[in-house]
């Protein structure tokens, strides 16, 4: 059995807790993973950010108001945990 890539895994826990929504997106890279609102009424609307890069993951989370939050990673564990946790924050923001 074949494993999945850490971007698949990514896209599958995109899709489980992004499915229903229509006014979300995700931009899979190499190197980048976009996950972000689209909202009309707001210029710069809630986006989760991965950048991959030699010697670590830099994640960053903004709510599209006022809370961004930077958190840098050394293993895909780890990367993995952040985004998910992320993720649900901002399901929490659709769901307003």
């Amino acid at each position: 059995m074949q494993a999945f890539t850490f971007n698949q895994r990514v896209e599958n826990l995109y899709k489980s807790y992004f499915s229903t929504f229509e006014n979300i997106s995700i931009s899979l890279d190499e190197d980048q993973i976009k996950i972000y609102l689209i909202d009309e009424q707001n210029l710069d609307p809630a986006s989760l950010e991965l950048k991959k890069f030699k010697q670590y993951d830099q994640i960053t989370f903004w709510d599209g108001y006022s809370q961004s939050e930077v958190i840098e990673t050394t293993s895909e564990r780890e990367s993995a945990k952040t985004l998910k946790r992320f993720m649900k924050k901002l399901l929490k923001i659709l769901n307003r």
